[in-house]
Order: structure tokens, then C-alpha cells, then sequence
């Protein structure tokens, strides 16, 4: 068995190891308490900083009874993968709904904003956003181009989301889970200490209508007014660039797909670069994006590690 494992480097172990039950106990019971920890801090947005959830966010406690009946299901038939698949897709949608909450606690941050300071580092890096807006002026298809890639982020993701959990890659799918919701909270975190409203503030060009609300979003949640939660609203973080890490952790997911790896490189790299064509915005929130998605991504590789070395030792012990 070590030997066809070993002959087949680019399959899940948890795969090869399919005639068993498989359990991933240690990855579920890691989600379980990041999960009770996010609802905590859903609990505090909402009990203590001004936030009201609309009626219509409970909607998705069907979805979820939906997951728990497949769950259900593909147990009672042993379809042991599916069950897998099953469990990381609930863990996908049901995270990502709960780290909304860390970034609008941060939102409430009475820090100065920090555009100047951000606006003065890259103009000591020697590169400004209002010079790749005059570049992309004089190349219109080009900035055509980039500007219609900023919303192949959504798509992206889902494709990383799905793709990876249908095909069994559960370990790229489990790292992509513990990856944003790890880049998440420290982006939640930083985005608390160094708030930014977007390059458009400091440089004094029109940002544009969607720029626009999302800078009177933000700057309404910093007034700690009362809130009604819209799952929808994005766009509030300026640094780091959630766009950006989003974008590289999603083509890392896809990268256990041989075929997507091109693909997915070319759109993460269009997406990462329409961050500053649209002036959405500063070159050091996009640097930070990098460093954010590198730091988040070795925190996962870190993870599924140890995952390996207690299930190991499980198995040991079950033996």
C-alpha cells in the first residue's frame, strides 16, 4: 500500500487510503472550534457594536440543513468520499458567512485612517496609483483588459471552492479553507489597526459609484452607528488587498488540477493587477495582499502537517 501511495505522488492519501472510513477527525474538530470562536465574535458584533442581522440571513439555515441531510446520506450509503466532499463544502460556505464578522468588528476601529501613510509609501517605493492610471489612459484596450478581470475573483473562488472537493484533492480543499479563514482574521486584524478609505481619498481622482459607496460604507461603520448587516456588502478593506491574497489562494486550491494551473495563474494575475488599474487600490495594499496570502498559505501547509501526524497516530493506536 506505502509503495502505490508512493507511485502516485498527486493523489490525496486520504483517497488512497478511500477503503477505510474516512474521518479527518482532527481537521472537523479544528473547524468545529474555529467556527464556536467566530460565532462568539458574531455574537459581540452584535450584542455590543450596533450591528442587526436582516431576516434574510437566516435563509441559509436551509442551505445547511441541506448539507447536513447529503451528510446524512452519503454516510448511511458509505459513499465515504462524498461524505468527505460533503463536509468541506459545508465548511466553505458556513466559514465563510462567520468571518464576516472579525472584518466589520474591525470596522468599528477608531484608528486615524491611514491613506496619507499609505500614499507616502509608495511614493517612496517610487511607483503611485495616479501613474498606472495615466499608463492604462494610454493603452485603452489594455486597461479594458484589466478593468474587466477585477470581478474574475468571484468566479475564481468558486471554481476552488468546487472544483477541488468534487475531484477528491480534499487536502487542497482543506488548505484553502484553513488559508482564508487564517488570512482572514489576521487581515481583519491589520485592516483594524491601519483603516483606509482608497486611493481616490489622497490623489483627488473620481473614484467611481461602486468606490464610492464602499468609502461611505466604511466611513459610516467608523461612526459605530447602527447597522443592518448586508452579507452582499464588500469592498470595505483597503489594506491589505483582500483581492489580491483571495485571488493567489485561489489559484494555489486549483493548482492540484493540472489542466486549471495555467489558467488559474493568468486570472490571479489579472485579477491581482485590475487592483490597481480600477484605483481600487495603493501598490503597498497589494504587496501586503502577497505577503498576507504567502503567510496564510504556509500557516495551512503547516496544518494539514500536523493533521497528518495525529491521524497517523490514531490510526496507530486504532491498530
Amino acid at each position: 500500500m506505502s509503495q502505490g501511495i508512493l507511485a502516485r505522488p498527486e493523489i490525496d492519501v486520504e483517497v488512497v487510503a478511500g477503503r477505510k472510513r474516512i474521518e479527518n477527525l482532527f481537521f472537523h474538530q479544528s473547524m468545529a472550534v474555529l467556527a464556536a470562536a467566530l460565532i462568539v465574535i458574531a455574537i459581540v458584533s452584535l450584542k455590543f457594536y450596533g450591528y442587526r442581522l436582516p431576516w434574510s440571513a437566516f435563509e441559509a439555515f436551509y442551505g445547511y440543513l441541506g448539507f447536513g441531510a447529503a451528510i446524512g446520506y452519503c454516510r448511511w450509503a458509505k459513499y465515504d468520499r462524498l461524505v468527505q466532499s460533503c463536509w468541506l463544502a459545508f465548511w466553505s460556505c458556513f466559514l465563510s458567512t462567520l468571518l464576516r464578522f472579525p472584518m466589520y468588528l474591525a470596522a468599528r476601529s477608531h484608528v486615524p485612517l491611514w491613506d496619507q501613510s499609505l500614499a507616502h509609501i509608495d511614493h517612496m517605493m517610487g511607483i503611485e496609483v495616479p501613474a498606472i492610471l495615466h499608463s492604462m489612459a494610454l493603452h485603452p484596450w489594455v486597461k479594458a483588459t484589466l478593468n474587466g478581470s477585477y470581478d474574475l475573483l468571484y468566479g475564481l473562488l468558486v471554481l476552488a471552492v468546487i472544483l477541488p472537493t468534487i475531484r477528491y484533492k480534499f487536502r487542497a480543499a482543506k488548505e484553502l479553507i484553513i488559508s482564508t479563514s487564517f488570512a482572514t482574521l489576521l487581515g481583519s486584524l491589520v485592516f483594524g489597526l491601519c483603516p483606509a478609505v482608497g486611493p481616490w481619498s489622497v490623489y483627488g481622482y473620481a473614484p467611481t459609484a461602486f468606490q464610492n459607496t464602499c468609502a461611505n460604507l466604511l466611513l459610516t461603520l467608523r461612526t459605530g452607528r447602527i447597522h443592518v448587516l448586508d452579507m452582499d456588502e464588500s469592498g470595505i478593506v483597503c489594506f491589505p488587498s483582500f483581492h489580491v491574497l483571495l485571488a493567489i489562494l485561489a489559484c494555489v486550491a486549483l493548482w492540484s488540477i493540472k489542466p486549471l494551473r495555467i489558467p488559474a495563474v493568468i486570472v490571479a494575475l489579472l485579477v491581482s493587477a485590475s487592483t490597481l488599474t480600477t484605483g481600487w487600490h495603493y501598490i503597498v495594499d497589494v504587496i501586503g495582499g502577497i505577503l498576507l496570502a504567502l503567510i496564510s498559505w504556509l500557516v495551512a501547509k503547516a496544518f494539514t502537517r500536523i493533521e497528518s501526524t495525529v491521524d497517523a497516530r490514531r490510526q496507530m493506536t486504532a491498530s
